[in-house]
């Protein structure tokens, strides 16, 4: 699950709100559950904080 956090966190950063947190997982090949999972853990690290953006709802901590 580590790499896949990683890899989630980055296109999460890439994405920059252009679609939701369910397509960004998606486009890696995630269900919506697993994205729910790691969406849950990154936040767990605060390395991702909830947003209320347009599109997507999550945003990268810098």
């Amino acid at each position: 699950m580590e790499k896949d956090k990683q890899k989630y966190l980055e296109a999460l950063r890439q994405n920059e709100g252009k679609e939701d947190e369910i397509d960004v997982g998606k486009s890696l090949g995630f269900t919506k559950e697993y994205t729910d999972k790691l969406i849950e853990a990154l936040m767990a690290e605060e390395k991702i904080t909830y947003y209320a953006g347009n599109t997507c709802n999550y945003k990268v901590v810098e």
